[in-house]
């Protein structure tokens, strides 16, 4: 949607495309943050009421700062709003943080379908 990232493609039909959302913890995506100038990366992976995980941090990462795909492993093209990072804490696997979503998923309706490269 304009607003950002919702899912991925997981079934198809001639007229109907089924997408399991970003909030999944099975879809994984590649993320770069942008943190004035600077720039980290991470996994999203799924989440709950509180907003996304993003786990696997390196480089820089800050509160506030736009979290977007990076297009690495191929799963989504870069530059695709996901939401903004809220939080950073350290976790058993490293820093970890929360971002919450661009995209308000209690009122989606229609999606576009975006093919990856």
């Amino acid at each position: 949607v304009p607003e950002g990232l919702v899912g991925r493609v997981t079934a198809v039909s001639p007229h109907v495309a089924e997408v399991t959302l970003v909030t999944d913890p099975s879809v994984r995506v590649a993320c770069e943050i942008a943190a004035g100038g600077a720039t980290g990366y991470g996994i999203l992976s799924g989440g709950d009421a509180e907003g996304l995980l993003v786990r696997h941090l390196m480089g820089t990462g800050k509160p506030r700062a736009r979290v977007v795909t990076s297009g690495h492993g191929g799963g989504f093209p870069r530059g695709i709003e996901v939401g903004v990072l809220q939080s950073l804490t350290n976790g058993v696997r490293g820093v970890e943080g929360v971002v919450m979503p661009s995209v308000d998923f209690s009122a989606l309706e229609d999606v576009f379908v975006r093919r990856a490269k």
